[in-house]
């Protein structure tokens, strides 16, 4: 096994049925690297907001927020339970990626990475200079 970056087509990852044997094999291993870190940015994305939208309740008058509280609320629990749980497999298989020493795909999930954060945060406003990023990604 490579302790250092190298360049070949031939190489396991993650499985040891998943090895590319032929140049189109390993660019589509790369394009589906890319997109699982374009996927990554869009679950830290959707997180963010979830957590935005729930952490700070507005009080409402004459009940007690600990107790009386919207059923949307459990929901949002839930629901970012479940992104939080799938943010935190893919930053895994991520890494896992990355310890492959390729350096294609270390430059996929970069590529991945970039792409996703370029497409999805600056959604969130029309000033771009007020975004604010979520998590970092890995």
């Amino acid at each position: 096994m490579d302790m250092s970056f190298f360049w070949r087509i031939k190489f396991t990852l993650l499985f040891p049925s998943w090895v590319p044997d032929s140049p189109v094999n390993y660019a589509f291993m790369l394009m589906l690297t890319a997109g699982l870190g374009a996927l990554h940015e869009w679950i830290a994305h959707k997180n963010w907001m979830i957590l935005t939208a729930y952490s700070t309740p507005e009080p409402i008058m004459g009940k007690d927020p600990q107790r009386d509280y919207p059923k949307q609320h459990d929901d949002a629990i839930l629901v970012a339970v479940l992104m939080h749980g799938a943010y935190v497999t893919t930053s895994y298989l991520l890494m896992m990626m990355a310890m492959s020493f390729n350096a294609g795909i270390f430059i996929a999930i970069t590529v991945g990475l970039c792409i996703g954060f370029y497409a999805i945060w600056p959604l969130e406003s029309s000033n771009r200079a007020r975004i604010v990023p979520g998590p970092a990604s890995c």
